[in-house]
């Protein structure tokens, strides 16, 4: 028993010392922790008090890092934007031979989805009449590692109209057509002549279609080869239509003209008359259309005249029925009036040859074409100015021309001299309204001095 006592004191003892040990680590432990503290508190309270701008610094620093992680969170897009679809625009320029498929495809749409958008543009536009020059304007949706998907495309047919396909939901494609709100505006030019009509109305800003214009209005009395000279002036008003939305102007129709040439002035109208019909008339109120036109052709040289001459061919001199304009191959031929064509195909020595009838036994003839004009054929009824062929060397020919005769009463007339009545003349309430129409026209004219066309040009630039 005192053994076992003994021995439990022992182990009391020693537990007891363990303990305390245990004790004192702690306590050290515990003022180390709680000294280090204490000295790093006031070693900021220091910094601080001593660098007073440590404050901003921090904020400076705390800044710079703000920036990073922006440009960072920039830098580095979210995997859903990066697969988010995009729109892109693409601009077509229709060339020869071009279809719309094609041109679908070739911008990076899938077969089928290009036939459903033509399709759908078929109930507003028949894609077989697009023509070079054309603008294909596309909206496209971009998808990666996908075909192209349409979202709008427009189709400009000239500065008036437009035609639209654009996706719908619902239904696929819906196409419509718009028309464009078009001002329309006068303008005036002038100029001297220096070698031809043609060159220097051009260079003075006459648009060609309005050269074009004048140029059948004053072929009944005038002759470009041989009554123009150098010095004789000219002039014109016509009309400009211009689109508002993108400011794309062209040339309307011809309003008046003046011509001096030989000492004379000529001077065409336009005008309404009461029935509806538009023409050209003179100061008198008379119709410059005659029953048949002193040049059925355009820009072309007279080479031969009518009378006794030396056949560059045959070589010996004959008489020459009737005259001959040199012009390019594929240059058209008009009908010199209304009527009917009796023949149309090859005749010997003319080569290909036209025949027609007109009122008051007048007949007209045009020979050494290169090809008729589409649905030209014998019982065809021609109006004046229509073209009717085109320029060749066929038949007993030097070279590409026109050979053109007039026939009355089965003699052949001079075309150069042949005196053909005006196909109107205005009388009584109708001539009133006309001398008003051209007092308006004249008075329009005087306004604009000034305001010419190389004018308006430079003043837009």
């Amino acid at each position: 028993m005192k053994r076992f006592l003994a021995t439990y004191k022992t182990l009391r003892t020693r537990l007891q010392g363990k303990r305390c040990n245990k004790t004192f680590w702690s306590i050290l432990f515990l003022a180390v922790f709680l000294s280090c503290h204490f000295f790093l508190d006031v070693g900021l309270f220091f910094d601080a008090g001593l660098d007073p701008t440590s404050k901003e610094k921090q904020k400076a620093f705390a800044a710079k890092d703000e920036q990073a992680d922006s440009a960072l969170r920039n830098e580095a897009p979210s995997p859903q934007e990066d697969s988010a679809p995009r729109r892109v625009e693409k601009t077509l320029s229709v060339s020869s031979g071009d279809t719309l498929m094609g041109l679908l495809v070739r911008a990076g749409l899938a077969r089928i989805e290009a036939h459903s958008v033509i399709s759908s543009l078929e109930k507003v536009f028949n894609p077989r009449r697009l023509r070079e020059g054309h603008e294909i304007c596309l909206t496209l949706t971009d998808l990666p590692e996908k075909k192209n998907s349409l979202h709008r495309l427009n189709l400009k047919l000239d500065i008036a109209r437009e035609v639209q396909v654009e996706r719908c939901d619902e239904n696929g494609f819906i196409s419509r057509e718009i028309v464009h709100e078009l001002e329309t505006r006068p303008v005036r030019v002038q100029g001297q002549i220096e070698s031809n009509l043609y060159d220097s109305a051009l260079g003075a800003g006459v648009p060609l279609e309005v050269l074009v214009q004048m140029i059948r209005a004053y072929s009944f009395d005038i002759d470009f080869q041989r009554d123009i000279q150098t010095g004789d002036e000219f002039s014109a008003m016509y009309e400009e239509e211009s689109n508002r939305r993108d400011g794309v102007a062209r040339a309307g129709a011809l309003l008046y003209s003046c011509l001096t040439t030989g000492g004379r002035s000529v001077a065409v109208y336009r005008y309404e008359t009461m029935d509806g019909q538009v023409d050209f008339f003179d100061s008198r109120g008379k119709s410059i259309g005659k029953t048949l036109m002193l040049t059925p052709i355009d820009g072309a040289r007279l080479t031969s005249r009518f009378g006794n001459r030396r056949h560059p061919i045959l070589g010996y001199s004959r008489m020459h029925r009737g005259l001959d304009f040199a012009a390019p191959i594929g240059t058209p031929i008009m009908a010199a009036g209304d009527g009917i064509v009796q023949f149309a195909a090859r005749k010997g020595d003319y080569g290909k040859y036209i025949r027609i009838r007109h009122p008051n036994e007048y007949h007209t003839v045009y020979a050494h074409l290169s090809r008729f004009a589409s649905g030209v054929r014998r019982g065809v009824r021609v109006k004046q100015g229509q073209t009717i062929g085109f320029v060749g060397s066929t038949g007993l020919s030097t070279g590409p021309h026109l050979h053109y005769e007039v026939h009355h009463r089965g003699k052949h007339l001079n075309p150069a001299k042949m005196a053909s009545p005006p196909s109107r003349t205005l009388k009584g309430e109708e001539l009133e309204r006309f001398m008003i129409a051209k007092k308006d026209l004249e008075s329009l004219f005087a306004s604009l001095q000034g305001r010419d066309r190389l004018a308006l040009v430079d003043e837009e630039r």
